[in-house]
């Protein structure tokens, strides 16, 4: 589920939750400009309902249709071919390992928003006709990340991941560890087939700066940067938060992107939220 859809149903939730408790602890109707208010945001809330359900039968239409003219495979040959993809990936794929140890800075809120996050991580690698060697480390069988995701995701223990233990220094040769990270010094340039590229697995709502790349110097690994200063550049008019600070699945979405296509400006403009107001350069 969209990050953003669930903290709006949360509010949504909030707003009904305080307005009942209101009417019930004071016995008074809503006033004028409350219940305006709230039917407002329910008006609102239901034309978004009525859209997304709107655009799901379109889709079904949409598949119903390339079914019938040979142009979509059946679900299950399409599950299969993906799974094999994946399970190919183990041996031939370029590494890429999300590094779970930062859990005890995290609270169960942001546990959860990562849980969403490594959900789409797999959903994109899945997906992919050339997915990525995933791996998942320092993922405790009884720690609160793997309890969060088995709880809150469908078939978790059944990816085709490989979900250890152990940390990323432990597990990987460290000279071959590319870390990945915003205050790193240098681009990540391209992707070679003998090296690890790790992503760490923070959400962090406060914006704690370099807490990845302490970890990094502490084993003397290699550190890079997406290149987002090299191929966008902040959008005339202003309007965006211009930070380059991603979430796991987008980091790891601009890797498959570049992977398939060996352009950083397709890449970037394909995995950068257009809300944080970068565009790519025109090319001279």
């Amino acid at each position: 589920m969209d990050d953003r859809k669930s903290e709006s149903e949360a509010n949504k939730n909030d707003f009904l939750c305080d307005s009942n408790e209101d009417r019930s602890e004071n016995s008074e109707p809503l006033s004028k400009n409350q219940q305006k208010k709230l039917d407002r945001y329910l008006a609102v809330s239901g034309h978004k309902k009525e859209k997304r359900k709107e655009e799901r039968q379109r889709r079904r239409e949409k598949f119903k249709e390339k079914r019938q003219n040979g142009e979509e495979k059946p679900k299950d040959i399409t599950k299969q071919e993906q799974l094999d993809r994946l399970v190919a990936s183990k041996e031939n794929g370029i590494k890429v390992c999300i590094d779970l140890q930062y859990h005890k800075i995290m609270t169960p809120k942001e546990i959860q928003r990562l849980s969403n996050q490594l959900k789409r991580v797999y959903g994109s690698n899945k997906a992919s006709l050339k997915p990525f060697n995933l791996t998942f480390s320092s993922l405790k069988r009884d720690g609160q990340i793997y309890e969060t995701c088995i709880e809150k995701i469908s078939g978790f223990a059944h990816f085709q991941v490989n979900m250890i233990e152990e940390s990323v220094e432990e597990e990987f040769d460290v000279e071959k560890l590319v870390y990945l990270s915003p205050d790193a010094d240098k681009y990540l340039e391209d992707l070679e087939p003998d090296a690890i590229y790790v992503i760490g697995g923070i959400v962090d709502d406060t914006v704690q700066s370099k807490m990845s790349l302490q970890f990094i110097e502490a084993v003397q690994a290699e550190c890079r940067k997406l290149p987002i200063p090299l191929y966008m550049e902040r959008k005339d008019g202003g309007g965006g938060t211009f930070k380059q600070i991603l979430t796991v699945n987008q980091v790891f979405d601009i890797l498959l992107k570049f992977q398939e296509t060996k352009s950083w400006p397709e890449a970037l403009k394909a995995g950068v939220p257009a809300r944080t107001g970068f565009v790519c350069k025109e090319l001279s």
